[in-house]
C-alpha cells in the first residue's frame, strides 16, 4: 500500500540531531552566560563599587552627602543587575522562537518532500497549503493514527512553545492572554502574583512581565524530540483517513488545474 507519509530514519535521526545541536549550542553560547543569578549579582556588585571608587575621587565633605554616594553606587548595582537579567531572559525567549520555528519549518520541508506528499503532487496549492498552516492543522494530519490528539503532553507542550513564541513576538494578543491563564507562572517572575490574597492581581501582568528560566527551553526542547520520535515510519493511504477538509480542497485545486491543462 502507498505511504502518504514516510518517515525515513535517517532523516529522523537528522532533524532531532539538528534539533538538539541547536538547543545544545545555543545553551552554551547563549543563554549559560545568564543562568548563574549569583555571578549576575557580583558582576553587579563590581560595577558599583567601581562607580563609587571613581566618584569618591570627587568626593568634597563640604558640598557632598556621603550616604547620597553609596545610595547612587546601589541604584547603578541593581539596574545594572536588572538588566543583565532582562537581557537573559530576552536571550532565553530568542532560543526558544528559533528552536520553534526549526521545529515547524523541519515540519513542513517534511511533509512537502518526496517523503511526503511529492510522490502525488500535481501542483503548487497542496504544498502551499502545508507551508500556511497553522499549528492545529499541520498536527491535524497526524490525527489518523492517534498521535497528537486532545490531551496530549505532546501537544499541550508544543502549543505552550507556540504561545510563548507568539507573545515574545507580538506582545498583546490572544496568545498572550490564552498563555497568561494556563500558564499564570510565566508571568509571576517574583512570585508576587501567586501569593497575593487579592484575586485580581494577576490582571495586572501583561505580555512585558513574560519572564522564562532555563527548565522551560528544556521542557520545550525535549517536546520537539519527543514529537520527532512518536511519528511512525509510514502513514499510508488507507491510514490517511478522514483526510482533512483543508488539506482535500488544496489537493482538489491542483487535481482541477492539472486535469484543465494548458
Amino acid at each position: 500500500m502507498t505511504a502518504i507519509f514516510h518517515m525515513w530514519e535517517p532523516r529522523r535521526e537528522s532533524m532531532i540531531a539538528e534539533h538538539q545541536f541547536y538547543v545544545s549550542e545555543g545553551k552554551k553560547r547563549l543563554t549559560n552566560q545568564f543562568s548563574n543569578k549569583a555571578k549576575l549579582e557580583q558582576e553587579a556588585k563590581a560595577l558599583s563599587d567601581a562607580w563609587l571608587e571613581d566618584a569618591g575621587k570627587h568626593f568634597d565633605p563640604d558640598r557632598h552627602d556621603e550616604g547620597s554616594f553609596y545610595d547612587q553606587a546601589q541604584d547603578k548595582g541593581i539596574q545594572h543587575f536588572e538588566a543583565l537579567d532582562e537581557l537573559g531572559n530576552s536571550v532565553r525567549l530568542a532560543l526558544i522562537s528559533g528552536m520553534y520555528h526549526l521545529w515547524e519549518r523541519s515540519l513542513r520541508e517534511w511533509l512537502t518532500s518526496n517523503d511526503g506528499v511529492g510522490y502525488f503532487r500535481v501542483g503548487d496549492e497542496l504544498p502551499k497549503a502545508i507551508w500556511t498552516s497553522d499549528f492545529a492543522k499541520a498536527l491535524e494530519l497526524f490525527e489518523c493514527v492517534n498521535l497528537f490528539q486532545g490531551v496530549c503532553p505532546i501537544r499541550d507542550r508544543l502549543n505552550d512553545c507556540r504561545m510563548v513564541v507568539n507573545t515574545y513576538k507580538h506582545g498583546a494578543g490572544p496568545s498572550a492572554d490564552d498563555l497568561k491563564s494556563k500558564r499564570p507562572e510565566l508571568f509571576d517572575q517574583y512570585g508576587w502574583r501567586s501569593s497575593s490574597s487579592l484575586a485580581s492581581y494577576g490582571a495586572f501582568a501583561d505580555y512585558s512581565d513574560l519572564y522564562v528560566e532555563d527548565s522551560l527551553i528544556d521542557e520545550f526542547a525535549t517536546a520537539i524530540e519527543e514529537f520527532w520520535k512518536a511519528i511512525p515510519e509510514y502513514i499510508t493511504e488507507g491510514q490517511f483517513q478522514p483526510i482533512p477538509n483543508w488539506f482535500s480542497k488544496a489537493h482538489n485545486k491542483d487535481l482541477k488545474g492539472a486535469s484543465s491543462g494548458p
